[in-house]
């Protein structure tokens, strides 16, 4: 059967959220459904604009790509730039071209909004993001550590 890549519809919250949750414990955020709801009213999550295409192969979602604009992100020159904030591809569908084809619907509606880069990121600990990021043509720009301390 063949894979379709659509925006996301309020029906499709459920299996976004459900994808969202695996993609690990910093994607679980909680109220998230408040949020989902919020960004079909706004095109808004965490006051960024934002996209969020489906893959479904039948009437299954199996994966998800958020993508929003953003003012800045490193290695990129331009602004705004769109950014790759998270994408999920169900095992079963992994290395069928699902992610790709998330990506570049995620890279068209950039563009569409002015956009001339598009950025991405990836734990440092997470080779299979980066193995997947650079598989489709991403380029490493930077490493960074990030730090913190509490003050209280």
């Amino acid at each position: 059967m063949a894979i379709t890549i659509r925006s996301v519809t309020p029906e499709d919250a459920q299996a976004w959220l459900a994808m969202r949750e695996q993609l690990g414990v910093e994607w679980v955020i909680p109220g998230f459904e408040r949020e989902i709801e919020a960004f079909f009213e706004t095109g808004l999550i965490d006051n960024l604009p934002h996209a969020v295409f489906i893959a479904e192969d039948g009437d299954r979602a199996v994966g998800v790509a958020e993508v929003s604009l953003r003012q800045f992100a490193e290695g990129c020159e331009t602004s705004p730039v769109g950014f790759l904030e998270g994408w999920f591809v169900e095992s079963s569908h992994r290395g069928r071209g699902v992610g790709r084809a998330l990506v570049d619907a995620g890279m068209r509606w950039a563009k569409s909004q002015g956009c001339t880069e598009f950025g991405s990121d990836a734990e440092m600990d997470n080779t299979g993001s980066q193995a997947a990021h650079e598989s489709i043509g991403f380029e490493r720009v930077c490493e960074i550590i990030c730090y913190r301390r509490s003050i209280g």
